[in-house]
C-alpha cells in the first residue's frame, strides 16, 4: 500500500543554531521562572485575597522554582473587568495607579515588593526581593495573572497585600506559611540535565539527532535553595 504522506522527511542539520536549541538555564533566578528548564512544585492553596460585594481576587496556587515562586492569582466579577483578559488588572506603572489592583508582599525579615513600581530585570542580583505581574488570559469576568516573586521566603510568615480602591477592596493581608513554600523547592524538577551552556563566541558542539527522554519524575530534582539572606541590622 503506498503511502498516505508523499513528501519524504527533509534533511536535518549537523549542527544546531542558536535559535533552535535550547542551552543551559542561565542562573538568573531573579529574572523569570525557569519555565523552559525546571518542572515546579505546585501548592495548592487557593483562598480569596480580597474581596469585595461584586469582586474577588484569589490566589489559585502557587508554582515553586528552587530560588522563585509564581503566584497564580485570578480576579473573578459578576461584572464585566476588561473587553481583552491579555491586558490584565495589574499594572506597573511609574507613577502607581492607586485606585487600582495593588498587590505586594511582606517577608518575615521585613523587606516587601509591589506592584507600585516597575521591576527590571538586572544582569546582577538584587539587593530587594522583586516582584513582577503579567497578564495570562482569561475571560471578561475571570482574569488570569502570574506573579513572579524572587527571592523564596525564609521560614515564618509571608504576607500578601492586596488592595483595589476602585472595587471597593480595602487592604487586605493574608498569611502565608514560609517555611512550607521554601520547602517545596527540593521537588522542582530538572528536565534536561546536562544541556551545555551558551558561549559566548562560538558555539559549543553538541551530536545533533538523539532524542532525550524524560524519566516519569522529570530527571534530576533540583537542589534546595541558598540560605535565607538574614535580617536588616542581624
Amino acid at each position: 500500500m503506498s503511502s498516505f504522506f508523499t513528501g519524504g522527511p527533509r534533511e536535518r542539520p549537523l549542527f544546531p543554531v542558536p535559535e533552535q536549541e535550547l542551552y543551559a538555564f542561565n542562573g538568573r533566578h531573579w529574572t523569570d521562572p525557569p519555565r523552559e528548564h525546571i518542572v515546579p512544585a505546585v501548592l495548592p492553596w487557593a483562598q480569596p485575597l480580597g474581596r469585595s460585594e461584586r469582586t474577588v481576587v484569589a490566589l489559585r496556587a502557587i508554582e515553586v522554582w528552587p530560588q522563585a515562586l509564581t503566584l497564580r492569582v485570578t480576579v473573578y466579577s459578576r461584572d464585566s473587568l476588561v473587553d481583552d483578559p491579555a491586558e490584565g488588572l495589574i499594572d506597573h506603572r511609574r507613577k502607581p495607579d492607586y485606585n487600582g489592583l495593588l498587590i505586594g508582599v511582606l517577608y518575615a525579615d521585613g523587606s516587601r515588593a509591589s506592584s507600585e513600581t516597575i521591576s527590571v530585570p538586572s544582569a546582577s542580583e538584587p539587593d530587594a526581593p522583586v516582584l513582577r505581574a503579567q497578564p495570562v488570559g482569561g475571560t471578561r469576568f475571570a482574569v488570569d495573572h502570574e506573579v513572579f516573586l524572587w527571592p523564596l521566603p525564609s521560614a515564618g510568615p509571608l504576607k500578601l497585600v492586596v488592595q483595589w480602591t476602585d472595587r471597593e477592596i480595602p487592604e487586605t493581608r493574608t498569611t502565608l506559611d514560609g517555611g512550607a513554600i521554601r520547602a517545596a523547592a527540593k521537588d522542582a524538577a530538572e528536565i534536561w540535565p546536562g544541556l551545555g551552556r551558551r558561549q559566548v563566541n562560538g558555539l559549543p558542539v553538541r551530536r545533533v539527532g538523539k532524542q532525550v527522554a524524560l524519566t516519569p519524575d522529570w530527571g534530576t530534582a533540583v537542589a534546595q535553595a541558598e540560605e535565607p539572606r538574614p535580617a536588616p541590622g542581624e
